[in-house]
């Protein structure tokens, strides 16, 4: 009988060890993005991004705003593809191969994109203005 108690109580140890952190609380990671355009800074959580192969897409949402940033993730020298602003404190406007410039920056899973997007502002669309950005997001 003592043996079986033994043997009983070794097994609930192990089980209790291999099992540890099974049932913790574990939290995704929060995705971050920091957005500044034209001096106007925003951050958001409304982040989420998805990869095909060698592209990553990362779709912010500040309300009201909406930026999509598209990258090819090359391994041997990532490039911007595109970054599209949607009513960003007033600013609409892209930067990609056609129109503006950007460069990247990757340090682990965060990509930091500077350059200059061509667009309008919301209250005078029938002027084309250039703005510079920055944006830092957390895929």
């Amino acid at each position: 009988m003592g043996q079986r108690l033994i043997t009983a109580a070794v097994s609930m140890v192990l089980v209790a060890a291999s099992c540890s952190g099974c049932f913790a609380n574990d939290k995704a990671t929060q995705k971050t993005a920091h957005i500044t355009v034209d001096n106007t800074s925003r951050t958001s959580h409304a982040v989420t991004c998805s990869q095909v192969n060698w592209l990553l897409t990362a779709n912010i949402t500040v309300a009201p705003a909406n930026v999509k940033v598209l990258l090819r993730l090359d391994p041997d020298k990532p490039t911007v593809e595109s970054v599209h602003f949607d009513n960003f404190a007033g600013f609409s406007g892209v930067s990609n191969a056609a129109a503006g410039e950007s460069k990247i920056r990757v340090a682990h899973d965060t990509y930091t994109i500077t350059g200059t997007a061509i667009g309008s502002q919301v209250n005078d669309p029938r002027v084309s203005v250039t703005s510079p950005f920055t944006v830092e997001v957390g895929c």
